[in-house]
């Protein structure tokens, strides 16, 4: 993704705000939020932050930019909040414990299958053979349709092992896209929601595993992750989940607000988009699913603020980074708009 351009577009639109006089149409709400995030808003106090294995060393660097853009404000990151009260980025419900005064979108992950056979490290299905497996139809990974998907790779003699667990949302997700594209359900409903952490579902121990797990976990394990053909035995009809597969499913992301609540939905029907800089859209890996921001306790001035913090444009710059993908920038609007109500406004550039 080409950040540059888009950072010198943002720049050059301020550049023309700031020329506007009274009798000009109204700001749009995009460039609003590009104006009033050249300042930074901050509120004295510290903020505790939780989120999963994988994406902590994104949170120590949002911690340490904090602490030079708002000194006053701290970002302390932990394994579990201690006073259920602070900010939780996760993809899935709560504990029984915990309750949220605010749930806004705030990332991109996806589905994967994980394969755990001795020497072998790539690995490819169809959406078809994956539909079987999971059907219990096919057992073993010599099986005649698995090698005619993996042409040239020798597979073992060995059982194929479903997962006992997998998270809610990368198994509504996965069977989504394997759904759309065999017209056939992936029944998925033998296999638990997960209560072992994303890194144990990302790497099975088990010789002849196949797991369903979060990309970010499994790139962060550096597990063996499966690309999917769309066309059984066709390696050129193959998609890898990767950040350009991911971004362009992305584009294909619907958002619907309804009062502080909004919900991302993929319409596969929709032409995937290329980022700035490049011409053409990858095929997109459609198993995606979004990834929370959520603001656990009760309302809290401090920790919207911390929240807000963390949507800037920068932060979410961020996660591209990682092992995660940004929301849509439209998407941010609308969960900016939703954060900051209530705080104070921060005060835009005055030209002189």
């Amino acid at each position: 993704m080409n950040r540059p351009k888009r950072i010198v577009a943002v720049i050059s639109a301020i550049a023309l705000s700031l020329s506007l006089t009274a009798c000009d149409p109204p700001m749009p709400e995009d460039l609003k939020i590009a104006l009033a995030e050249q300042n930074v808003l901050c509120s004295p106090g510290s903020v505790e932050l939780e989120l999963p294995e994988s994406k902590t060393d994104l949170g120590f660097v949002w911690a340490d930019a904090m602490a030079l853009g708002c000194p006053e404000m701290q970002l302390a990151v932990v394994d579990a909040l201690a006073e259920n009260s602070g900010l939780l980025i996760s993809e899935g419900a709560l504990l029984s414990s915990q309750s949220s005064f605010l749930k806004v979108p705030f990332s991109i992950d996806a589905a994967v299958l994980v394969v755990n056979i001795a020497d072998a490290y790539e690995i490819y299905l169809s959406a078809q053979t994956i539909l079987e497996i999971f059907s219990g139809e096919i057992t073993n990974w010599n099986d005649p349709k698995i090698l005619a998907d993996n042409a040239g790779i020798d597979l073992p003699d060995l059982k194929i092992l479903l997962p006992k667990q997998a998270s809610p949302a990368a198994k509504a997700s996965l069977a989504a896209w394997i759904n759309s594209l065999t017209g056939s359900e992936l029944d998925l409903t033998k296999i638990s929601d997960a209560t072992e952490s994303e890194v144990k579902l990302a790497t099975p121990t088990a010789d002849g595993s196949i797991a369903i797990a979060a990309y970010s976990a499994a790139t962060f394990s550096g597990s063996t992750i499966a690309a999917v053909l769309t066309e059984p035995g066709n390696i050129d009809s193959a998609i890898l989940p990767a950040t350009d597969t991911l971004y362009s499913a992305s584009t294909q992301l619907v958002a619907t607000a309804v009062g502080d609540d909004i919900s991302l939905t993929l319409d596969p029907k929709l032409k995937p988009m290329a980022p700035e800089g490049s011409k053409e859209a990858a095929k997109p890996y459609q198993a995606i699913y979004t990834v929370y921001l959520n603001f656990v306790g009760e309302e809290s001035e401090l920790v919207r603020t911390a929240g807000r913090y963390l949507l800037r444009q920068e932060s979410q710059g961020v996660i591209s980074s990682g092992t995660m993908l940004p929301i849509p920038e439209s998407v941010r609007i609308l969960a900016v708009k939703i954060v900051e109500k209530g705080l104070p406004k921060a005060s835009l550039p005055v030209s002189e």
